[in-house]
């Protein structure tokens, strides 16, 4: 078991409950405190669109079946995150942006760009898609005031980017 921030990042879809859906989960906050979620919960949405068509499109059959599988796993753990904030969004009431589709675009180009670029490239975007990512996690957590299911999943999503890039640092 690998784990970080006390979470088992080699559980790459956790299983979710039924009990844990929970429609109408932004009842009773004030205006401000919910912009603040939607604003927050569309950049998570978007960008980890953009992370599964970088992992999308580097996959090819002149990869190395090993590098192949890393990439595959780190699709299915980002779309797995697609999911979650997508879930979310529709517990607070919101919904997707029609903007996924110009993340996932970008998430297009970096993708073959860093399969042009070889294994090596495809490793040092790895590296940078998840530092971005981890980033934007570390400031969302601290500027939004979230509710404490919520927050888990984003420290678990956070966690597993921190998983991607020491992984990807491995293979260097």
């Amino acid at each position: 078991m690998t784990e970080i921030k006390g979470f088992d990042i080699d559980i790459i879809r956790p299983q979710v409950h039924h009990d844990q859906i929970a429609v109408g989960r932004g009842a009773g906050m004030d205006e401000a405190r919910l912009k603040k979620i939607h604003d927050a919960l569309l950049a998570f949405h978007n960008l980890e669109n953009m992370a599964a068509n970088v992992y999308r499109f580097q996959i090819c059959k002149n990869n190395a079946d090993e590098l192949n599988k890393e990439i595959i796993a780190a699709m299915l753990n980002e779309m797995g995150h697609i999911e979650d904030f997508q879930v979310k969004l529709y517990e607070f009431g919101f919904k997707p942006s029609i903007m996924m589709y110009a993340y996932q675009v970008v998430g297009f180009i970096f993708g073959i760009y860093s399969r042009l670029q070889g294994e090596k490239g495809i490793r040092k975007m790895g590296v940078w898609v998840e530092s971005k990512a981890v980033s934007h996690y570390d400031e969302l957590l601290e500027s939004v005031e979230w509710d404490d299911a919520t927050r888990k999943v984003i420290e678990k999503d956070q966690a597993d980017e921190y998983g991607h890039i020491r992984r990807w640092k491995n293979e260097l």
